[in-house]
């Protein structure tokens, strides 16, 4: 973050306009219900949003500084398998959604509140919104746990070396396995910074974001020989 702030910045800033601007699209619409489900989708697909910073980290490992510009450029190396990773983690958003709309249409038994208030009052205040929050979060731990294994390591892995996807996620597979304790605590680390990029408004996302992309790096580099 201190040998490249322009480049790391930029991308936290994108990150917290984009989210804040999806969050408003919600709030506009009054489809609350959506953003307990884009939230912890988010998680899902953050190993991919950080190809950026990962290209930054990479070349300041190779020649001491960083240039937006490659970081901008770096998925014309090796790309195939680059966006065949992207469209995995997507498809395990989608799935998320899948799975989180039967939980909300199993458990809930009213009308969609339209209100924020509402949603929150159902949510938090009634036994329907007990079993959804609780189904919701065991299910989604679940998911998020498995993508975690399979993309931990394996994108910065594509962007450094012409490995496919296949094996990007193999060994992304056997280094969560191999170290599960100290890799369940990075999960853990990696999650309360995303939490706290979201109880500040994303405010936090702006160096929360870019410091857990680089720290992803070198976990990588450390990981894999």
């Amino acid at each position: 973050m201190l040998k490249a702030p322009g480049p790391s910045l930029f991308f936290g800033i994108n990150l917290a306009l984009l989210s804040f601007a999806v969050t408003l699209a919600v709030v506009l619409n009054a489809a609350y219900f959506l953003l307990p489900l884009l939230l912890t989708g988010f998680l899902l697909v953050a190993p991919f949003l950080g190809i950026g910073p990962y290209s930054v980290s990479q070349q300041i490992e190779k020649t001491g500084s960083a240039s937006l510009k490659n970081a901008l450029t770096c998925c014309t190396r090796n790309t195939f398998h680059i966006f065949n990773m992207g469209v995995i983690l997507v498809l395990c958003f989608l799935a998320w959604a899948m799975v989180a709309n039967l939980i909300f249409v199993f458990f809930h038994d009213g009308l969609t509140p339209s209100t924020w208030q509402g949603f929150v009052s159902m949510l938090f205040g009634s036994w329907s919104g007990a079993q959804i929050l609780v189904t919701g979060t065991y299910a989604g731990g679940l998911i998020a746990l498995a993508v975690f294994a399979i993309s931990a390591v394996s994108v910065p892995m594509l962007m450094d070396r012409p490995v496919n996807v296949f094996e990007a996620i193999q060994t992304s597979w056997t280094a969560t396995r191999r170290n599960a304790l100290p890799m369940l605590l990075w999960a853990g680390v990696l999650s309360s910074i995303i939490l706290m990029g979201l109880l500040t408004l994303y405010l936090g996302l702006i160096i929360g974001f870019p410091l857990a992309a680089h720290a992803t790096w070198h976990a990588y580099r450390d990981l894999v020989p």
